[in-house]
């Protein structure tokens, strides 16, 4: 698991911060709503800059966010500092959520926005819901997402630039086109992403325009359920997407809310 925040820290909010133009992306309320019913201590593992961690205390909920990029978790203390919050409402860790060590369990611990996926083993997996379950209370629940692979789409994508999504900054009116170009090892099940953005003007012309490689390892249905009973979980829900709607055949998202068995 390499430090995907060190290389996306400077773009990522721009990239990633108003993803409520897009309907399939847009998980903040769902995962605000999660945690304000269940209550309790939350924790979420991969929180970047706050994207997620700073709506769920402003939520009035207490949660810690931890992160294995010191970049990322720079810009998310600045923007609490900003903000203004008691350090008894919003924490931010330095950690690897392989390994990491709070000494304390949590009734929520959530790793949104597909950060599960930059684990690129089983093994990394296993060693991550097994710290994740010695963190979390007797009745806690683990939730994360996953996007549904879709085979016939990897055949006929491969090494093709895909545009994905375009948001536009309201009070500008200057935009971002976010594209992807991906490579599938499928033995490994390992997809090696090049993120591009490009930044628009007002008329459509693309201004400047950067990338972000990383990896990703995808995650078939049955395989997570296997992997989080193999660990020691029981499923308590499963989700298509952020709607709480039933998976079908056209999910693109998969949900899973799970506790100890």
């Amino acid at each position: 698991m390499v430090s995907y925040g060190d290389i996306w820290a400077d773009i990522y909010d721009d990239v990633h911060g108003d993803l409520q133009q897009i309907p399939r992306l847009n998980d903040i309320p769902f995962w605000v709503e999660e945690v304000k019913v269940f209550k309790g201590s939350v924790l979420e593992l991969g929180c970047g800059t706050g994207r997620v961690t700073i709506p769920i205390a402003e939520a009035g909920v207490s949660v810690v966010g931890l992160d294995n990029s010191a970049s990322m978790l720079r810009i998310a203390r600045g923007k609490v500092r900003k903000l203004g919050f008691p350090t008894q409402m919003v924490q931010f860790i330095h950690g690897d959520m392989r390994t990491f060590k709070i000494g304390k369990k949590f009734d929520s611990i959530i790793i949104p926005f597909r950060s599960f996926l930059l684990l690129l083993s089983v093994a990394e997996q296993r060693q991550a819901l097994a710290t994740i379950k010695h963190h979390l209370s007797p009745d806690g629940r683990l939730i994360f997402n996953a996007f549904t692979p879709d085979l016939e789409t990897f055949r006929d994508n491969d090494g093709v630039l895909v545009h994905d999504y375009r948001i536009t900054n309201p009070e500008t009116g200057y935009g971002l086109v976010v594209s992807h170009q991906n490579q599938y090892d499928h033995f490994n099940q390992i997809i090696n992403t090049r993120t591009i953005i490009e930044r628009v003007g007002q008329n459509g012309k693309t201004i400047n325009s950067t990338w972000r490689d990383y990896q990703l390892r995808y995650i078939f249905r049955f395989e997570a359920l296997h992997l989080l009973e193999a660990s020691g979980y029981r499923i308590l829900d499963t989700y298509g997407g952020y709607d709480r709607s039933p998976i079908d055949d056209s999910s693109e998202e998969t949900i899973w809310v799970a506790t100890h068995r």
